[in-house]
């Protein structure tokens, strides 16, 4: 049936060939009417003059044959004054016209003829963010004035884009729109790309992995968060487009510099669920600072405009722990490893408060010229730094030492120039070419030393010291080269528009994990008495080097062309229709060739049952036109701006991290080595596993190793394999919404909206070399076992093929209850929305490496046999309000309180097995769900060493748990499944308070501020309030697996394990105690 109704919607699309379009655009406005007499006789040559006032930057036009009138490529912001002119009647003037991004502003004139007594008629626009015709799906507008009104800590887009109901915001600035990966939305900056395009930063910005934000919110006008908009010009997401625009100078001077302070003083005591023997605590000593200035102003008077912004932010972020909360047996001992350490000259570092440390300096310059009345020129240029320490915290479940970081330096810089032009009446062009070059560069802190883990109990407590693992060679350069174009046709009720949009990326990324050596010891005594890991990991280049030095780095370039044509169609008065198509074309290089692989291997594979679907190596995905449909309607129902229908239906091409194709041109067998020697379920180390080696280099670590190991610079074969499909695509999905919005007595305007997302090609995995289950499990759980050790091709570690599958949908339904109030004395607004989201899929894709994608998603069959789930990114319930207010108790002085309350559902988790990969044998990770036994007699429990609780007292202490669970309680005799369960309900207020003092000199007003946001202001009125909860890898290790009978595996069960889930969340501004920013302010304008 959705099949058929794809096709039906493609075929109306082409059948409608009346070519016009809807044009909402990422940097602009415009306005657009009819101009009519006292008698409804359209007025054909009548003139529009739209001023903007503050710049003084002019837009004219006239009507056309049929009274109709378009402007395009307009200035956002304002006010405007908008003139309407024609001979024999009065001029018509409307002032105080403020422009959202991307809105069309619609106008029904009415011109009276002249009389002695009626020169001309003036109103005074009012502001109306909700009925906006140009508005079809969901969308939230944040502007400079709320930007400044809302709590905001991070000064983040992020703190802002979460007033959107469909969005969710994970830690300080993951943010989910739409329960879709947060990799899959678009952020636009003045109409360039400005995701981190290869895809490593978890928040999805360039210079992202060191958390710092792309811009600073001094610098931002507006912003457009969309989650389905029917525009055929926007794409590139499945979740949703972020669209901000930058300030732009004015005819009048004007500027602001302002100082930022966090710190220990004024920031909570430790939640009292994590509070140790010494009680609750006071954070130590840190700072977290933010300074900067903007000033804005004319070079030449209506003519050319300059801005610029700078800020410098210099963070400290404290991660405390309490060691005696730690639930591993080890937490008394760490002396006894610090002087075991000393031994190999290491000093591991602290890890009881692993403070994150951020510097970070932001510059935006940004020139404007009014060429003329037809032409605008912008010319914009924005530099970004990074500095960042990033440690692991401690926690109940691990202890991680500050040695163990990554130290990240970014550097980003990314020019834009735009042209606005307008040829005549009826054609206007939009040009935006945009170039940004991204250098990241990703270290282990602390001297090399190879990684180290340590299981202290089981494998759900452990200790890490040494190198963090992948930043022992990691090297990020980018080049990404845009350029759009976007032509407008105005053709009486039709607005045409023809556009493309183009990508050129050149990628270079060294990254070899593990290149120091990782081990993994199955207790603290057999790391401290010398004896074998369990486990040993290694990646190295084969061609030869080491760390950032490593040869054989993933080069590559993609480009992406896109081509797009809709209309906007004026059916009457208060009906727009719009429809277009987008086509978007990606083309991928080719990269080394393998060819054993391709000439021995893939005959092997495909000899036991594997489908490699057209790929190989070295072979580049094929180029694919990717067809986007899209239409969307808006109707004013009475004319009135009362009632107000929208919606539409079409699909939607995401980006694709470029470094999971990226992937496929070093992890090709040719060019990195990959070693993992495990030990088997027996428990019995295998000889080849070698003993702790401290010296980091690649070939010491190599050097006792078997020869059947390739050395670098052998020119032997071997490591994992990364291949997609040929045909592989794209993520699309294909969008459908629909929204009422309803003015109510009082003032108050409820809007109701439902958003639904079906995927058309999501991403999937399997690894090729996994040969079929060779047993199952007996007893209650039958699972099915493989034999990971025994390979297809042995030659080959994993062989990852990526490919499509259309399997997972998302909806969410939203309802918004909003009041704006004005008066002399008081300024306010209020609104608040219930939302409730469901989103499902086969796997989330949230890792940056391919083979991580397949070994890390919970399961009951294995990693090649997924079942549909609930998403990591599931919104779930939701409930948001803000407001603020303003009291003007005189012209001199202002008080503003702006609040922001969220009530949210937790994040999903999984109950699975700390089985070290023993249960499943594929991926070697604790990644098998659990089976819920419903009566003693479908587990077998054992006493161990670490546990000796027998095993009756185990079952009786599993069995309450399992009753006290509502999730697990209703699926006794079955599996659990995948984010099955969720973490509580968090319940938290942030507040800001600002006071003003202003005094005017001469023709300026100067204004000094002082401001407050308390993050967590819940927290500050009771210690016991704004609880934030976590469990490590939104995963609870529920059951130990400690050996087999036969092939029916025994368990042990910890009671402790419960105080894993809910664990009060300590860590960064969205934490469980609260956090207080103190700020100063000197505007001038």
């Amino acid at each position: 049936m959705k099949k058929l109704l794809k096709l039906f919607f493609v075929l109306a699309v082409l059948f409608c060939a009346n070519p016009s379009i809807y044009a909402q655009g990422n940097t602009n406005s415009s306005i657009s009417g009819n101009v009519y007499d006292k008698d409804s006789q359209t007025l054909p040559g009548a003139s529009i003059l739209a001023v903007h006032t503050p710049s003084g930057t002019r837009y004219s036009a006239s009507t056309d044959g049929t009274g109709n009138f378009s402007i395009s490529n307009m200035r956002v912001g304002g006010p405007y004054k908008i003139t309407i002119t024609f001979v024999g009647f009065s001029d018509f003037s409307e002032n105080e016209v403020y422009l959202q991004l991307g809105e069309n502003k619609t106008f029904k004139i009415v011109l009276a003829e002249q009389s002695n007594e009626l020169q001309e008629v003036v109103v005074k626009a009012v502001r109306d963010n909700t009925f906006n015709s140009q508005r079809t799906g969901a969308q939230t507008v944040i502007n400079s004035d709320k930007i400044k009104a809302l709590p905001s800590l991070s000064r983040n887009i992020a703190d802002f884009a979460r007033l959107t109901p469909q969005a969710q915001l994970r830690g300080d600035d993951i943010l989910s729109i739409g329960g879709q990966n947060n990799r899959f939305n678009a952020i636009y900056i003045d109409g360039a790309v400005s995701n981190d395009v290869f895809g490593l930063a978890a928040n999805g910005t360039n210079g992202g992995q060191t958390g710092v934000s792309p811009i600073s919110v001094d610098a931002i006008e507006q912003f457009q968060v969309s989650v389905a908009p029917y525009d055929v010009k926007l794409s590139g997401f499945a979740g949703g487009a972020i669209s901000a625009i930058t300030r732009s100078g004015t005819n009048n001077f004007e500027g602001s510099a302002y100082f930022l302070n966090r710190d220990e003083s004024i920031a909570g005591k430790t939640p009292p669920s994590l509070a140790g023997a010494n009680g609750r605590q006071k954070l130590a000593d840190f700072t977290a600072q933010t300074y900067g200035v903007r000033a804005g102003g004319a070079l030449i008077t209506d003519k050319l405009f300059y801005f610029i912004n700078y800020e410098r932010q210099d963070n400290e972020t404290p991660q405390p722990f309490d060691v005696s909360t730690y639930l591993g047996p080890s937490g008394s001992r760490i002396g006894e490893l610090r002087t075991k350490l000393a031994t190999y000259g290491y000093d591991a570092g602290v890890f009881d408060n692993n403070v994150r440390t951020l510097v970070s300096d932001k510059l935006i310059a940004k020139l404007d010229w009014n060429i003329n009345d037809n032409h605008k020129l912008s010319l914009k240029h924005s530099y970004v730094t990074a500095d960042e320490l990033s440690p692991s915290r401690s926690s109940a479940n691990a202890i991680n030492f500050v040695n163990g970081s990554q130290t990240f330096k970014s550097v980003t810089n990314s020019t834009a120039l735009e042209l606005n032009s307008r040829f005549g009446n009826k054609f206007s062009n939009n040009l935006v070419v945009a170039f940004t070059n991204v250098d990241d560069d990703r270290n282990p802190a602390g001297n090399p030393f190879p990684t180290v883990r340590i299981n202290d109990g089981s494998t759900r407590n452990n200790i890490n010291f040494g190198a963090e693992g992948f930043s022992t060679a990691n090297l990020l350069e980018q080049r990404v080269l845009t350029i759009t174009d976007n032509f407008e046709i105005n053709v009486g009720k039709n607005k045409i528009t023809i556009g493309t949009h183009n990508e050129f990326s050149q990628s270079k990324n060294v990254f070899f994990g593990n290149n120091f050596g990782s081990y993994t010891f199955r207790s603290l005594d057999d790391f401290l008495l010398d004896r074998k890991p369990i486990t040993f990991v290694m990646n190295y280049s084969l061609i030869g080097g080491e760390g950032d030095g490593s040869l054989g780095a993933a080069e590559f370039g993609t480009k992406q062309f896109g081509f797009y044509v809709q209309n906007e169609m004026r059916l009457t008065d208060n009906f727009k229709l719009s429809y277009g198509i987008r086509v978007d074309v990606p083309v991928w290089e080719d990269g080394l060739t393998n060819v054993d692989f391709n000439n021995r291997t893939i005959p092997l594979l495909e000899a036991a049952g594997k489908n490699l679907q057209g790929a190989t190596v070295g072979s580049s995905i094929r180029t694919t036109p990717h067809f986007a449909p899209r239409l969307g309607f808006n109707y004013d129902v009475n004319g009135k701006k009362y009632t107000q229908i929208r919606g539409g239906l079409g699909v939607f091409t995401s980006r694709l991290p470029l470094v999971w194709p990226g992937g496929t041109y070093n992890n090709n067998g040719v060019s990195q080595g990959a070693i993992f020697i495990n030990t088997p379920s027996s428990g019995v180390i295998p000889a080849s596993m070698p003993f702790f080696n401290p010296n980091p280099s690649v070939a010491s670590q190599i050097e006792p190793l078997p020869a059947s190991f390739p050395r670098p610079g052998s020119g032997r074969v071997g490591g994992d394999i990364n291949l997609f499909s040929k045909d592989f695509q794209l993520p699309q999905v294909f969008k459908a919404s629909f929204g009422v919005d309803q003015k109510l007595p009082l003032g108050f305007v409820l809007s109701s909206e439902i958003t639904y997302n079906d995927n058309i090609s999501a991403v999937t995995y399997e690894n090729l070399n996994i040969k079929a289950a060779s047993s199952n499990l007996t007893g209650a759980d039958t699972r099915p076992r493989y034999n990971g050790r025994s390979r297809v091709d042995p030659t080959y570690e994993g062989i990852y093929l990526g490919s499509n599958t259309s399997e997972g949908k998302a909806y969410n339904v939203a309802f918004t209850l909003a009041k704006n109030f004005r008066s002399d004395f008081i300024d306010a607004n209020i609104s608040g929305t219930y939302s409730y989201g469901k989103s499902t899929v086969l796997m989330d894709a949230t890792s940056s490496q391919n083979s991580s994608q397949w070994r890390n998603t919970e399961t009951v069959n294995g990693a090649n046999s997924l079942e549909l789930s609930r998403s990591d990114f599931d919104p779930g319930r939701r409930i948001v309000s803000n407001g603020n207010a303003t009291f003007k108790w005189n012209k001199f002085t202002k008080t503003r309180i702006g609040f922001f309350y969220e009530g949210a559902q937790g994040t999903p988790i999984s109950y699975v097995y700390a089985d070290r990969g023993n249960l499943l044998q594929d991926t070697f990770s604790s990644s098998a769900l659990i089976y819920i036994p419903k009566q003693q007699s479908e587990i077998v429990l054992v006493s161990t060493t670490n546990n000796t609780l027998t095993p009756q007292q185990q079952w009786e202490a599993l069995s309450a748990f399992i009753e006290g669970n509502e999730y697990l309680r209703g699926r006794k005799g079955g599996y659990a499944e995948r984010n099955g369960d969720r973490l509580k309900t968090s319940h938290v207020v942030d507040l800001k308070f600002a006071q003003e003092f202003t005094i005017n000199v001469g023709k300026k007003k100067h204004t000094l501020e002082f401001t407050a946001d308390i993050f967590n202001f819940t927290n500050l009125l009771n210690k016991n309030w704004g609880k934030r909860y976590f469990t490590g890898s939104d995963q609870v290790q529920l059951l130990t697996q400690e050996s087999f009978i036969g092939s029916t595996p025994t368990f042990s069960y910890n009671p402790v394990v419960g105080n894993t889930i809910n664990q009060a969340e300590d860590v960064g501004l969205n934490s469980s105690r609260w956090q207080m920013q103190t700020g100063v302010r000197y505007t001038f304008n």
